[in-house]
């Protein structure tokens, strides 16, 4: 599902919000009905190369101009996570804080959020720690980060 906005008209920032909110609403309404995988259109090998290649970008990034200013976690949580997707799996709270280089106070206040709008499940829960957890996107947050590589990637 694609909305078409005309380029010489500009939406008032009120029905761009009803845009998505309506657009998000017909997505979960999907999800709800269907236990199928999320759509992910094109080839996965290059989906995960140019995954790989922006997150290296957003690394460089960091470390050339400093970790402290580009701060966006929940983003870098959604990418890795897309990342495992991609490759069928899932991460750990553990796993999230050592790839990124967040603390885990960080990455387990990230993941409650996201997990409270609908866009993480629980795989697993260890019943020793829930540091141990493992997360994957729910299927609207998979359709929603497949329509943002293909919108940001598009030739």
């Amino acid at each position: 599902m694609t909305a078409h906005i005309p380029p010489d008209r500009a939406l008032p920032s009120q029905e761009a919000v009803d845009l998505v909110v309506a657009l998000q609403r017909c997505l979960t309404s999907f999800h709800a009905r269907v236990e199928g995988p999320a759509i992910l259109d094109g080839e996965a090998e290059e989906q995960r190369a140019l995954l790989s290649r922006y997150m290296e970008a957003r690394r460089m990034r960091a470390m050339l101009l400093g970790q402290d200013l580009f701060s966006d976690p929940a983003w870098d949580i959604l990418l890795a996570l897309f990342q495992a997707e991609l490759e069928g799996g899932d991460m750990t709270l553990e796993q999230l804080s050592e790839t990124l280089r967040l603390s885990l106070s960080v990455v387990v206040g990230q993941v409650g959020a996201m997990e409270r709008r609908g866009l993480l499940v629980e795989n697993r829960t260890s019943p020793n720690s829930r540091r141990r957890r493992a997360v994957r996107l729910s299927p609207l947050a998979t359709d929603a980060m497949a329509s943002w590589m293909s919108l940001a990637f598009a030739d």
